[in-house]
């Protein structure tokens, strides 16, 4: 299983991000640095710790990236390896 940053980076063209603990929820912004374009999610402990439903607001978070102009790929991530998810 990849990092969320080395899937992140693996798209063409990559996405940048943040992900940090606030509050008992997991921040997720993703950056696209070319357009600038940016998205922010605030996902529960049930929302992070369920891999599908993780992968599957990750890519509703890319469709709106794209919305904002980003040409990142929307296509589903693989299964991120939390312990190297920095």
């Amino acid at each position: 299983m990849a990092s969320i940053k080395a899937v992140l980076a693996g798209l063409e063209p990559p996405l940048e991000h943040e992900i940090y603990m606030k509050d008992g929820l997991l921040k997720l912004i993703l950056i696209d640095p070319n357009v600038p374009a940016q998205v922010e999610r605030s996902l529960s402990p049930h929302e992070y710790t369920d891999i599908i439903r993780f992968r599957l607001l990750v890519l509703y978070a890319v469709n709106e990236i794209r919305g904002k102009g980003s040409l990142a790929p929307l296509e589903v991530i693989p299964a991120i390896d939390w312990d190297a998810s920095t």
